[in-house]
């Protein structure tokens, strides 16, 4: 009877041990502010027709009209892809790879080689990216400065 007591006794412990490691199951806390700044900015179909494109405070030479970004990756980065640059422009824009900041704020872009920290203000349906271009050497000028691009 003392062996079936003792029996019983370590079946019960082993499944409190058991029960006890399920863990609660809580709740889903959901995408974290990073998560959804990076939905909005990896959005299907991408940014496409900017509404504002200035350079220095200026309109920039170029037909920008057209021009479309588009991101894909995560919170850890991953690539994008540009369409419809104006000729003679692939030093502001060309396709490359970017990261983010925790506070998804700021885009790092690194194109042909060459990173650019890009200031972002990325919502649902709007994106704004502020960043510096250095001026080429041997090249036609006016392509050096601060560009903004506004997308709504």
């Amino acid at each position: 009877m003392k062996r079936l007591s003792n029996l019983l006794a370590a079946l019960v412990f082993a499944s409190l041990v058991i029960f006890m490691s399920c863990g609660g199951g809580g709740s889903d806390p959901g995408p974290s502010e990073l998560e959804i700044t990076v939905e909005n900015l990896t959005v299907s179909g991408g940014f496409s027709n900017p509404a504002t494109v200035q350079t220095d405070g200026g309109t920039p030479d170029g037909d920008w009209d057209s021009f479309g970004i588009s991101f894909t990756g995560d919170v850890n980065g991953g690539s994008y892809t540009v369409s419809n640059v104006p000729d003679g422009f692939s030093d502001v824009w060309a396709n490359g790879t970017w990261t983010i900041n925790n506070a998804g704020n700021q885009i790092t872009k690194v194109q042909g080689g060459v990173t650019t920290a890009i200031s972002a203000t990325i919502s649902d349906g709007g994106l704004t990216l502020e960043f510096d271009v250095a001026q080429p050497s041997g090249r036609t000028s006016g392509i050096g400065g601060t560009w903004t691009f506004v997308f709504n």
